[in-house]
C-alpha cells in the first residue's frame, strides 16, 4: 500500500500546530473515523470533558508550559521567530529529564527531539480553557507576538527614558507580572530550581490548584470534567470505560442529559461501525461477525434502535452537516428494515463519500489488508474520556497528598 502524502504551505506556527492536530487526532487510539461521525463525537467530548484532548498525556503539562513561557516573557525576546525558538529547545531539552525516572507519559519520549508537536500547542486550548491564560481569545502565535511587541514597546520607552520596570503595578496576586499589565497569567509562579527538581507529577500546589481551576472556570461548569474532579480516585480508577460512568456515578440532571445522549449515539452509531469491520474483513473474521451479532441481540439494538431519533445529537450540537444527517438517517432506516445487503451498501457508500473511490478501503481491498482491531471495532465512543481520567488521576494523587498534610 502506498501512503497518503499531504502537503501544506507553512505560513506560520499556528497554521502547522492546526495541520498537525488533524494528523495526530487521526493516529490516536480511538480516533479511527471511518464512517465521518467526528465532528459529532468532538462535540460532545468538548461539553463533557473541555480542556482536554486525545493528545494529552499528563497534567504536570499544564504547569510546564506556562512555567516555560514566564520564563520567557522575562528574557524580553523582541521577535516572535527568536521567541518560538527558544520554547521548543526549551521543550525539547527537557524530555530526557522528565525521562529520568522511568516515568510515562512523557510527550517526546519515542521521537526525542524530533518531535513536531510540543506540549505548547497540546495544551494551549486547555491553559485558555481552565482560565490559566487570561486571554481565552489569544492563540499561542497571537500570545507570542503580543508579547514580543509589548517588549519592544517597553524597550523603546525605557531607552527614551520614559519608562522602568518599577511602573509594572501587580493587580492580581495570583498573576505573573509580564510584559503586559495583570500579566498573561493566572498561575502560581514557578521556583526558582524548578527545572532542576522537575517531575512528571504534580506538587501538592499544583494539583490544588489545577482543581480549583476547574471547579471555577466558566467554560467548566457543569461539566463531566468538573463533577469527576469532586468524586474520589478509586472509583475513578476503577471505572474503565465511559458507558460505565452513569452507572457508577449519580450524575446531576444537567450533566446527565448530556450523558445519555452521547451513550445513545454511541450505542446507535456502534452498529455502523461493526458492520464496517464485517465488509473490511471479507465476512471471515469469527471476532467481528460474533460482536456483531451480540450488537443485533443487545437491549439498544432489539427494543431501542426503532425509538431513537438519529439526528438527535446533530440537533443538540447544532451541528450543519447535511452528508452527515443524511447517513445516520439512512443508517437507521436500513438498518430497521432487516435488509443486510442494503445495510452493506450504504456503509460502502459512506465510506466513498467521505474518501473518494480510490481511498476507500471498502472499495480496494486489495490494497489495504485488514487486521483485527481496525476501525472502531471493540470499543465504544469514549468521549476522550481515558484522557480525561489521566489527568484526574494525576490531580486526586497531588490533592490526596494535599489532603493528608493538612489532617496531619
Amino acid at each position: 500500500m502506498n501512503p497518503i502524502q499531504l502537503g501544506w504551505i507553512d505560513y506560520s506556527l499556528e497554521h502547522r500546530n492546526k495541520v498537525m492536530t488533524v494528523l495526530h487526532a487521526l493516529t490516536a487510539p480511538g480516533a479511527v473515523d471511518e464512517l465521518g461521525i467526528g465532528q459529532i463525537r468532538d462535540g460532545f467530548a468538548n461539553q463533557l470533558f473541555p480542556g482536554t484532548s486525545t493528545i494529552q498525556t499528563r497534567a504536570k503539562y499544564f504547569f510546564i508550559v506556562p512555567y516555560l513561557l514566564m520564563e520567557l516573557e522575562r528574557k524580553r525576546y523582541l521577535t516572535p521567530k527568536s521567541f518560538l525558538q527558544k520554547l521548543s529547545d526549551m521543550e525539547l531539552d527537557l524530555i530526557e529529564t522528565l525521562k529520568k525516572n522511568g516515568e510515562t507519559g512523557v510527550i517526546g519520549e519515542t521521537a526525542g527531539r524530533g518531535l513536531k508537536r510540543k506540549p505548547s500547542s497540546i495544551y494551549w486550548n486547555g491553559l485558555r480553557t481552565f482560565g490559566m491564560f487570561r486571554y481565552p481569545h489569544l492563540s499561542l502565535d497571537d500570545y507570542v507576538r503580543a508579547t514580543c511587541a509589548a517588549n519592544k514597546e517597553m524597550t523603546e520607552q525605557k531607552a527614551m527614558g520614559k519608562r522602568t520596570d518599577d511602573d509594572q503595578a501587580q493587580d492580581d496576586p495570583d498573576a505573573y507580572q509580564g510584559p503586559v499589565p495583570g500579566g498573561f497569567w493566572r498561575c502560581p509562579l514557578p521556583p526558582e530550581d524548578w527545572k532542576e527538581k522537575i517531575s512528571i507529577h504534580l506538587s501538592t500546589e499544583e494539583a490544588a490548584y489545577l482543581k480549583d481551576r476547574i471547579n471555577k472556570s466558566p467554560k467548566t461548569k457543569d461539566s463531566l470534567l468538573t463533577y469527576l474532579a469532586n468524586q474520589d480516585l478509586e472509583t475513578i480508577q476503577k471505572t474503565q470505560h465511559f458507558e460505565a460512568l452513569g452507572e457508577v456515578f449519580d450524575l446531576p440532571d444537567s450533566i446527565r442529559k448530556v450523558y445519555d445522549m452521547a451513550v445513545r449515539f454511541s450505542d446507535f452509531i456502534y452498529g455502523a461501525t461493526l458492520r464496517y469491520n464485517v465488509i473490511l474483513s471479507e465476512r471471515e473474521n469469527k471476532k467481528v461477525l460474533q460482536e456483531w451479532d451480540f450488537w443485533c441481540q443487545s437491549p439498544f439494538a432489539a427494543q431501542s434502535f426503532a425509538d431513537y431519533e438519529p439526528t438527535e445529537a446533530l440537533d443538540y450540537l447544532k451541528i450543519s452537516n447535511y452528508p452527515l444527517r443524511r447517513f445516520l438517517k439512512r443508517w437507521h432506516q436500513t438498518y430497521l428494515s432487516g435488509n443486510i445487503n442494503a445495510v452493506d451498501e450504504l456503509i460502502v457508500s459512506r465510506e466513498t463519500e467521505i474518501k473518494s473511490r480510490k481511498r476507500a478501503k471498502l472499495k480496494n481491498p486489495s490494497l489495504y489488508a485488514y487486521r483485527e482491531g481496525q476501525g472502531m471495532l471493540g470499543s465504544k465512543l469514549e468521549y476522550r474520556y481515558r484522557n480525561a481520567k489521566d489527568i484526574l488521576i494525576d490531580i486526586y494523587k497531588g490533592w490526596e497528598e494535599t489532603h493528608a498534610e493538612t489532617v496531619k
